[in-house]
């Protein structure tokens, strides 16, 4: 690492999300910058995308890569209000992509698991990606902007993923929610696969690539492809759970039914995302 990567730091747009606020625990050495929109947090930069300029607020000078983490990241709310979830998804991003561009700051965009249609297990990178919701679909109108018009970027089609955030509404703490009010009730989807991914993996990742020069994109999820129903049983047999009862449910036609991912791409660079079942015995 250059000596001028190492006195620079990263910036976070978008830190307040769950996923921002989980890097940030990691952070001990305090090579993080993040900013905020609505959700205020102490010692991060409040920054409005769509009134200011990334350039125009910060120093880009002062940061090695930028990670934009900002967005509305759940389906239904997008299409609560698809043109307030494309403004933000979309024309904003853009906005600031093209403000790091014309700054030539590499930086990081997180796409999503769901750009894959769901019929093919252990997808590559090159697999066929039909989105099959309007999240996924501002994702991927992203990835080709990002694309023909970017160098230094890293797509992360990211998986679906646990933090180290106790109190959020990842799939883990939902259950781990129940669990605490004595309720074993369990609804999961039947025949739904994933490959779930720690958000310290993320954080790792982030300073890793801020050392070197590895930009494309990437599929970035846990290095196992598990069902719905298999983490549940490796939860609740971690939680020493025997008595409970399970309701399969169908999956809806907006959820892919497979976004397992083959993550070849990540270990050809050297770079390995952990094992869920040690990570969940860590943080439960």
């Amino acid at each position: 690492m250059s000596l001028s990567t190492l006195n620079k730091k990263i910036l976070i747009i978008g830190a307040s999300s769950s996923i921002g606020k989980s890097i940030f625990k990691y952070d001990k050495k305090n090579k993080l910058v993040g900013t905020y929109f609505k959700n205020k947090i102490n010692k991060l930069i409040h920054f409005n995308p769509a009134k200011e300029d990334i350039s125009e607020k910060l120093n880009l000078d002062k940061f090695s890569l930028v990670v934009l983490l900002q967005g509305i990241t759940k389906n239904d709310d997008c299409m609560k209000d698809k043109i307030k979830s494309n403004f933000v998804n979309i024309d904003l991003n853009k906005k600031m992509i093209k403000n790091l561009i014309a700054n030539d700051k590499p930086f990081i965009f997180f796409s999503t698991e769901w750009v894959y249609p769901g019929n093919r297990k252990l997808n590559l990178e090159t697999s066929p990606v039909f989105p099959v919701n309007l999240y996924a679909n501002q994702k991927y109108k992203m990835e080709k902007y990002i694309i023909t018009n970017a160098k230094k970027y890293y797509i992360l089609r990211l998986a679906k993923t646990y933090t180290n955030i106790l109190n959020d509404n990842s799939f883990l703490n939902n259950w781990n929610k129940m669990i605490k009010k004595n309720q074993f009730e369990f609804k999961c989807y039947k025949d739904q696969y994933f490959s779930p991914v720690f958000s310290k993996d993320i954080y790792r990742f982030i300073l890793f690539v801020e050392k070197k020069k590895l930009y494309g994109l990437y599929n970035f999820g846990g290095s196992e492809r598990f069902s719905r129903i298999e983490c549940l049983m490796s939860f609740l047999k971690l939680k020493n759970i025997k008595n409970f009862r399970l309701i399969e449910q169908k999956i809806p036609k907006k959820v892919p039914k497979d976004v397992s991912m083959n993550i070849s791409k990540l270990k050809k660079i050297k770079f390995r995302t952990s094992k869920f079942k040690k990570n969940i015995s860590e943080l439960y």
